[in-house]
């Protein structure tokens, strides 16, 4: 296994530095359910599940006015001060959001929900961009998959605790152990080597994609990205409905949702390392692609003919477009850079996963403000799974004039 070579073969303090990283980016995502959990449940508790797109949308604003911080901050100060800046300042609104239900401040409630998608998204992308610049790139490779692992595990066992905890203290006592695991992480990485900075690139990410056919070729990923954006916020908010309807007391949706967060993360991890290994070995590009917006239609059509047995078949909906968003769209989208060459790769990766990733959740939280019918839901997710298998087939059809 190269990882074990990889270990074996390299000096203690890289060792000790792989360590620190690993336990911090593993108490990152095992906190991200308690945080998750909590927040979304005072959230419903003050709002209703009905102004999450609201919610959402703002949260893309500030999100977006986060990292450009981050950015700039970094040019300043090391990855490890800026990430405990960031940790301790999100550590202090989750707080506020905690006293929410002892003053009746909705404010707290709504900017705590809001922020818990930035501080994972802060967290994460320093953290990885940390080890993108630390590791050399044969070696970044090789941790790429322990890394994952990592994740998963450590979104597993935050999921278990979020349900045991909410079952015996509550949903305040969630939210403020969770705090302690935003706060955790900075001890381990900032026990990690120091680099001068992360190094944002400041290039045009048109420039490099130089003729017509390639443009084209990243437009369709880049529809392809949106397509999935709206599907999955879709498949979230009909969630956020059911188990607002089907779960009466705060503290009851936190447990839920502990348990959700569960059984996501470990069908991530089964279809990551079992499933995803085996397929991209035996099956195309082409037909991985085909496959993930065929399986969201079947799951879709059959949730609407099923009989209404409760939240089970919309929870079970949004376990597997998450679990199969995670691992097989996102292994997916990365093979469609391969064939790029640097610069190419950094100018569709640029308008792919930071612009239209981020204009296309604002757009559809947007859309879910004003379109809230369950029949109009179905059919807009409908719609783009039926764009999205268009796009596939043109996509690879100019794959193939282009790289074959």
């Amino acid at each position: 296994m190269k990882f074990l070579s990889l270990l074996k073969n390299s000096d203690p303090d890289f060792k000790k530095n792989l360590s620190f990283f690993f336990i911090s980016y593993f108490l990152v995502i095992f906190n991200y359910p308690l945080i998750r959990a909590s927040t979304t449940s005072l959230f419903f508790e003050a709002y209703g599940a009905k102004s999450t797109p609201l919610a959402w949308a703002f949260a893309v604003v500030f999100l977006t006015i986060s990292i450009f911080l981050c950015n700039r901050l970094q040019k300043k100060q090391s990855v490890q001060m800026v990430f405990a800046v960031a940790s301790i300042l999100s550590a202090i609104i989750f707080l506020a959001g905690s006293l929410s239900i002892f003053q009746d401040n909705k404010l707290f409630a709504f900017f705590s929900f809001i922020w818990k998608e930035i501080c994972i998204v802060i967290q994460v992308h320093l953290l990885l961009g940390y080890a993108n610049n630390y590791f050399n790139k044969h070696d970044f490779r090789i941790l790429v998959g322990p890394v994952g692992a990592i994740g998963s595990l450590g979104g597993i066992f935050g999921g278990l605790l979020t349900t045991t905890l909410s079952a015996n203290g509550g949903t305040i006592l969630v939210l403020q152990t969770g705090v302690s695991f935003v706060i955790l992480p900075i001890v381990f990485f900032i026990l990690t080597k120091r680099i001068n900075t992360i190094g944002v690139e400041h290039k045009s990410p048109v420039a490099s994609l130089d003729t017509p056919d390639l443009k084209k070729y990243v437009l369709y990923i880049c529809t392809m990205v949106a397509m999935a954006q709206f599907i999955i916020n879709i498949a979230d908010f009909k969630f956020n409905l059911a188990i607002e309807a089907a779960v009466a007391t705060s503290d009851l949706r936190t447990a839920y949702l502990g348990n959700i967060y569960t059984w996501t993360n470990g069908l991530t991890f089964v279809f990551q390392f079992l499933v995803l290994p085996f397929v991209l070995l035996r099956v195309s590009e082409r037909n991985l692609h085909l496959f993930i917006p065929l399986s969201y239609l079947l799951c879709i059509v059959a949730l609407m003919i099923a009989p209404q047995i409760g939240l089970v078949p919309v929870a079970s909906l949004y376990i597997y477009f998450k679990a199969a968003d995670y691992s097989f769209f996102s292994a997916g989208k990365e093979i469609l850079y391969q064939p790029l060459s640097g610069m190419q790769k950094y100018g569709a990766k640029y308008l792919t996963d930071m612009l239209v990733y981020r204009s296309s959740k604002a757009l559809i939280a947007v859309l879910l403000i004003y379109l809230q019918s369950s029949l109009i839901l179905d059919i807009m997710m409908m719609a783009f799974l039926c764009l999205w298998l268009l796009v596939v087939m043109k996509l690879f059809g100019l794959h193939r004039k282009l790289f074959h």
